[in-house]
C-alpha cells in the first residue's frame, strides 16, 4: 500500500511535532507554508501507520460458551474450551456464508470445522465461568482468522454452494456401507448433489487398498488417489473449486474501487474492515493507495468480485449516508 501527499514540496525539515501532539489537534495552526507542508507530511505518515497497523491487527473476536461437567458433552474444562472454539468458528463460518443451511448440513460443516480450529483460531481470552445446573459454563472470546476460514470454506466448496448446490453424476464402486455413508456426509459438507445429466461427473473406486477417483467438468478433468475415500474426494473437489475460482477471476471480475471524501484515516480503516465482511459481494479486497486531496482522503482498493449487483447495493448503502463518492472500474 502506498500513501502520497499531494502539494508543493517544502524546503527544510523543521521540527516534527510528536504523534500525540498532532493527533490531539483539531486543526492545523497557521504555520508558515514550509512548516505547514512539513506538518502535513508528518500527519500523512501517521495516518498510513494507523491504517497499516489497524488493518494488520484486525481480528474477529466472537463470544462462545460451553458447559463442562458430568453428564455434559465436555467432561473437562479443556474439552469445554475446545467446544467453545468450535462454536465460535462455526458461528463465524455461518456469518461468512450468510445462507440458510439445513440442520444436516450445519452438522456436517461443524464436524469439519472442529478439525481446523487450530488453524483458524489466532487467540482467545476467557471471559469467565459460572455455575449452572449440571456443570460449569465457560465463556471465551475467540479471535478467528476470518480470511483463513474463508479459504478453508472455499476449499470444501461451502463458500460457493451455500445458496446453490453443484449438481453431479456420481459413480461409486466397491464401497462398503460405511464408505457410502461417508460419501453422503461429504456431499452435505461440499454442497454437491446427485442429479441425472449433470455436467460434472465424479467416479470413485477402491484400488490397491487405496481409493482412486476422476472428475470431469466443463472446467476440465482431473484424477486423484488417496489412502481413504476422503483423501481422493478432497483432492478432486479442491481442484474443481480452485479452477472455478480462477476462471471467475479471469472472466473480468476484477475491479478497482476508488472512494473520495474521507475525513479521517479511521473511517477509511473502518470501511476497509467492512469490505472484508461483504462475502456475498467480494471474494477479496486489498487496499492499494490512500492520497490526500483538498476535499479529503481518497482511497483505492483492488477487488475480486463475486456479485457486482450486490456490491453496488452495499456501496450505496454504506457510502451515500456519509456523503462519499465512489467509482468502480473494471
Amino acid at each position: 500500500m502506498m500513501f502520497r501527499c499531494t502539494g508543493p514540496r517544502a524546503g527544510g525539515l523543521g521540527t516534527a511535532p510528536s504523534p500525540r501532539h498532532i493527533l490531539s489537534r483539531h486543526a492545523i495552526p497557521a504555520f508558515s507554508p514550509r512548516v505547514c507542508a512539513s506538518s502535513w507530511r508528518v500527519l500523512c505518515g501517521l495516518v498510513v501507520m494507523v491504517l497499516v497497523l489497524c488493518h494488520a491487527a484486525t481480528g474477529h473476536a466472537r463470544r462462545a460458551e460451553a458447559v463442562w461437567g458430568e453428564g455434559q458433552v465436555s467432561k473437562t474444562r479443556a474439552q469445554a474450551q475446545g467446544e467453545a472454539f468450535t462454536n465460535a468458528v462455526t458461528d463465524e463460518a455461518l456469518d461468512i456464508l450468510r445462507a440458510p443451511l439445513s440442520e444436516a448440513r450445519r452438522a456436517a460443516l461443524r464436524e469439519y470445522l472442529a478439525t481446523i480450529t487450530g488453524e483458524v483460531v489466532r487467540g482467545y481470552s476467557e471471559a469467565g465461568m459460572t455455575q449452572v445446573q449440571g456443570g460449569t459454563r465457560l465463556a471465551v472470546d475467540v479471535d478467528v482468522n476470518r480470511d483463513m476460514l474463508k479459504e478453508r470454506l472455499r476449499q470444501v466448496g461451502a463458500y460457493y454452494t451455500a445458496e446453490e448446490p453443484v449438481a453431479m453424476v456420481l459413480q461409486l464402486s466397491g464401497a462398503t456401507p460405511e464408505v457410502a455413508e461417508r460419501v453422503t456426509r461429504l456431499q452435505l459438507l461440499y454442497g454437491v448433489e446427485q442429479r441425472a445429466g449433470a455436467s460434472v461427473r465424479l467416479a470413485l473406486r477402491p484400488q490397491n487398498k487405496a481409493w482412486y477417483g476422476t472428475l470431469d467438468s466443463p472446467e476440465g478433468s482431473t484424477s486423484a488417489d488417496g489412502a481413504s475415500v476422503d483423501d481422493a474426494w478432497r483432492t478432486l473437489w479442491a481442484w474443481y473449486f480452485s479452477h472455478r475460482q480462477v476462471a471467475g477471476a479471469a472472466s473480468g471480475q476484477q475491479a478497482v474501487l476508488r472512494v473520495s471524501g474521507w475525513l479521517t484515516a479511521d473511517s477509511v480503516e473502518a470501511f476497509d474492515r467492512a469490505l472484508h465482511d461483504w462475502d456475498r459481494a467480494l471474494q477479496s479486497a486489498q487496499l492499494q493507495e490512500v492520497t490526500m486531496r483538498s476535499g479529503g482522503l481518497v482511497a483505492t482498493w483492488k477487488l475480486v468480485l463475486v456479485n457486482r449487483v450486490e456490491l453496488d447495493r452495499r456501496l450505496d448503502e454504506y457510502l451515500a449516508p456519509r456523503k462519499l463518492t465512489r467509482e468502480v472500474s473494471q
